[in-house]
């Protein structure tokens, strides 16, 4: 057992400890009582260790094992595709810790439950997507997702907008009142950005319809993690900023 072990970076516990859960029995015993295997053995421990690397619980091997029987071409190909998929989803996995690492940067007091929201989204960016292009007009759903901005463009305008909402979550929890200068000058940052984001779709977001979609918006694929006093008070600021902005510009 010993060679068999070492030839398969294995130790001679876990083998054993295969034996006992009926995933590899030896196929004989020497004279010293010592476990023996074959070259099929050494196949069957290779398809025990691939499916353990992909996260199979042991009741999962012993069920494919059995399924799989011993036809060595077709368990290669169903091991290759299931590490390509065990791939894919590390590359995915990578690229959201990419994009989140970009949109935080070196800033280490965003609240831990807006960055919960912003892995999430980031994660099933494709399905809100498609849930959103179901109900809105695609124009507007292209602009939401910046299909538009460059990979380096996109995760400024993400680090921009986190960053903004993270101050303005810090300002509620010192109580800023919804019109004080620091809270409307970090509101009319967002608003910026909304406009370079969005442009002319602007108008197509104020729309009812797409008020209403928006309202009744799925809360499992859009999670957030204000609470409702943050979120009104988010809505007192953006009132405020509106007044503001009438007052500046008044219709004739």
């Amino acid at each position: 057992m010993g060679s068999f072990a070492d030839m398969t970076s294995t130790t001679g516990r876990t083998l054993r400890f295969y034996d006992r859960k009926g995933l590899l029995k030896p196929s004989s015993y020497n004279e010293q009582g010592h476990r023996t295997y074959t070259d099929e053995d050494l196949f069957r421990l290779q398809q025990i260790l691939t499916l353990k690397y992909l996260d199979f619980s042991l009741d999962e091997i012993g069920q494919y094992l059995e399924q799989d029987g011993k036809d060595f071409h077709v368990s290669l190909e169903m091991q290759y595709e299931l590490l390509l998929q065990k791939q894919q989803h590390i590359q995915r996995i990578v690229a959201a810790i990419e994009r989140l690492r970009a949109i935080i940067k070196d800033n280490r007091t965003i609240d831990p439950g807006l960055i919960m929201t912003t892995i999430h989204n980031i994660q099933h960016e494709e399905k809100q997507k498609q849930w959103l292009s179901d109900r809105l007009p695609d124009a507007l759903v292209q602009s939401l997702f910046m299909s538009g901005f460059s990979l380096e463009e996109r995760h400024q305008i993400e680090h921009e907008m986190v960053i903004g909402l993270n101050d303005l979550l810090i300002m509620f929890k010192q109580a800023l009142q919804p019109e004080h200068p620091l809270v409307q000058e970090r509101a009319i940052s967002l608003q910026l950005i909304l406009k370079r984001l969005l442009g002319q779709q602007l108008q197509v977001l104020e729309m009812s319809e797409t008020v209403r979609v928006l309202e009744e918006i799925d809360p499992q694929l859009f999670p957030s993690s204000f609470e409702q006093d943050f979120k009104t008070y988010l809505r007192e600021v953006l009132v405020h900023l509106g007044n503001r902005n009438e007052e500046s510009h008044p219709t004739s």
